[in-house]
């Protein structure tokens, strides 16, 4: 037997409790100061780390040598303009030499 959410519903089984406007109340007014603690608790961690990742920004040495994924992109740098010059080579060309006249090959 498979029981869906209006059957149970329409079976009574699932019934609200109102809620009481003071309880709910009192329930927010205890967060609040919990939930100010923790925004500032995590406000402060994320000074700490701006700075802490400031510090290690600063530590890196510029002058390193190339690694091997900088002479990966240095070689594709190359090779697209490369390729890009041919094929402005190219265009320019197909530009120059006129069209074929219809109904010849062009052979």
């Amino acid at each position: 037997m498979t029981w869906s959410f209006a059957t149970v519903m329409a079976q009574g089984l699932l019934v609200e409790e109102p809620v009481d406007p003071q309880k709910q109340q009192a329930l927010i007014s205890g967060a609040l100061p919990i939930a100010g603690i923790f925004l500032l608790v995590l406000g402060i961690a994320l000074f700490v780390l701006w700075k802490s990742m400031n510090k290690q920004m600063r530590k890196i040495d510029t002058s390193l040598p190339a690694g091997r994924d900088d002479r990966e992109q240095a070689m594709d740098r190359e090779l697209t303009e490369e390729a890009v010059a041919r094929g402005e080579a190219q265009e320019a060309q197909s530009d120059e030499t006129p069209p074929d006249k219809p109904g010849t090959s062009g052979h």
